[in-house]
């Protein structure tokens, strides 16, 4: 009876891992198949498959050298954009217990004519606070107190950091609150939050990523 229990049960808990993995894969099909749609409907190039890791990693970006594991996969190019790509990103940390899957929806862009320094800009927190008070600084900008108190601006250059970050950068921000940016070497990487966007969510997602690119990297 016991070994007919443990048989069974076996058989369960692979049933489940089964359903788990073929969930999975309608999910990413579904996925694929409505960003496709979207794309097609708004005349944007679209390809299962996202940028070569290796040449997310030569960019510098902070977020394409963290973790293991990594995938880009739905990738739009948005025509007349410059060179801006968006789409889905995933990378891995830790293991067994405590694995954890890291999804994001991002927006990549080319920006040569400017040049942009290494930083990393993304919402103050009350732990970053914490941090601050023990000693961790982030780079304040005096006049723009709005930007200071709702953000939190890192760089290993801070010289460069201010030069890039203009008045009229930083007023942008104030307007804009919310978002995560990373620049290095030319590229800057933009996404509004932690997990890939729903697709009903991508349309303006790229508008968004389209007004950044006009209004902060021109």
């Amino acid at each position: 009876m016991a070994d007919f229990l443990k048989a069974n049960l076996f058989f369960f808990f692979l049933a489940i891992v089964i359903l788990g993995a073929g969930l999975g894969i309608y999910l990413n099909w579904r996925r694929r198949k409505g960003l496709g749609a979207m794309a097609a409907s708004t005349g944007l190039a679209f390809s299962a498959e996202g940028p070569e890791i290796y040449s997310l990693e030569a960019t510098g970006l902070e977020i394409f050298r963290q973790g293991r594991s990594r995938k880009a996969s739905n990738l739009i190019q948005v025509a007349g954009g410059g060179g801006i790509r968006v789409f889905d990103y995933k990378f891995v940390t830790s293991g067994g217990k405590n694995r954890r899957a890291h999804r994001f929806t991002l927006a990549l862009f080319e920006c040569g004519a400017c040049p942009v320094p290494d930083f990393d800009l993304k919402p103050e927190s009350f732990i970053y606070k914490l941090g601050e008070l023990a000693g961790f600084k982030d780079i304040d900008l005096p006049a723009f107190p709005v930007f200071f108190d709702k953000y939190r601006l890192t760089g290993p250059d801070e010289a460069a950091v201010h030069i890039f970050f203009t008045p009229a950068r930083a007023a942008w921000f104030e307007r804009n609150l919310g978002l995560h940016v990373q620049g290095s070497r030319g590229h800057v990487v933009f996404f509004k939050r932690a997990g890939a966007l729903p697709v009903d969510a991508w349309q303006g997602f790229i508008e968004e990523a389209k007004i950044f690119a006009a209004e902060v990297l021109s």
